[in-house]
């Protein structure tokens, strides 16, 4: 930046970059070779708003004559400079809480694994949501978590009950056949692997004459609300995060009957390696959710 001078000049004054990054432009969050197509980029439209306004106030202050006499114009010279540094350490937030946005999406989808698509919030049910927020006491905190092999649980009374139940209306809704987690549904007859293959347990069919077999949430609905931080969420966000592809697995309905809200760690009769490896796979997810949750926070202002 030119520095002023005691004789009379005639100085250009700072301009600040008027393009932003190319990819806050995009309306699609990524276009990964996946088996989804990549969530919409109206679940980043807030992020995406700030940019755009930024770009337009990086125009005008561009466009606006920036040639200054010193020592007679110093004060117009140092403020128009100074603009132009506070839009330059701007730039660098928004573009940051866009990204942000973008990779917080695109981990929800699971897009690399999952053919589920992620999919924003209906009008009505975001209304709901907003309704069902507001009946939440600014102090209220989640309660402890339950023990071991007990159900996490949203007790009728309790200030989160509205929002947990507009939540969960239809969800998960009915996907079909989708792959979740890299596996596609199940076949009929194939072995339960939820149970010891001493047992004998098998997908039947079920009444649309597809394998009988549930989309699951790994980490369940009722330890999502509760989870540090997200009745903090926009309602937008709550839609998604309890909505998330990347929750999602596919269990026998035998198993997802038996494990409703609880941790597999409280079922009973099922194969102990898979106990194991799904309660090592529902903490993976839950602490993937949680960071998910933490960003999602700093960035929607």
């Amino acid at each position: 930046m030119p520095t002023s001078s005691i004789r009379p000049a005639r100085l250009p004054a700072r301009k600040t970059l008027a393009a932003l990054a190319a990819f806050v432009l995009l309306l699609a969050l990524g276009t990964p070779a996946s088996a989804a197509p990549s969530p919409p980029g109206s679940l980043c439209a807030a992020q995406t708003a700030a940019v755009l306004s930024l770009q337009q106030r990086i125009s005008a202050h561009n466009a606006r004559p920036h040639t200054f006499e010193l020592p007679r114009q110093a004060g117009a010279y140092a403020a128009y400079n100074l603009e132009a540094k506070q839009l330059e350490a701007e730039k660098v937030t928004v573009n940051a809480n866009l990204r942000t946005c973008i990779d917080a999406m695109n981990a929800l989808a699971d897009a690399a694994n999952t053919s589920l698509a992620l999919q924003p919030v209906p009008s009505d049910v975001r209304a709901k949501i907003v309704a069902a927020k507001a009946g939440i006491p600014p102090n209220w905190t989640p309660p402890a978590p339950p023990p071991t092999g007990k159900n996490w649980t949203v007790p009728k009374g309790s200030p989160l009950r509205p929002l947990y139940d507009v939540l969960r209306y239809d969800n998960p809704a009915q996907i079909g056949s989708a792959i979740l987690r890299g596996a596609p549904r199940p076949t009929i007859g194939a072995p339960d692997s939820a149970y010891p293959p001493s047992t004998g347990y098998v997908y039947g069919t079920s009444a649309t004459g597809l394998a009988k077999a549930s989309p699951d949430h790994i980490v369940p609905l009722a330890q999502i609300v509760n989870m540090p931080g997200f009745t903090r969420l926009s309602p937008e966000n709550m839609y998604v995060v309890t909505r998330a592809p990347v929750n999602f697995q596919w269990l026998s309905d035998k198993a997802n009957k038996s494990k409703q809200s609880r941790s597999v760690a409280g079922m009973s009769g099922v194969d102990e390696t898979w106990r194991t490896d799904q309660l090592a796979l529902t903490e993976q997810v839950r602490e993937q959710l949680q960071d998910i949750i933490d960003k999602l926070l700093k960035i929607q202002g």
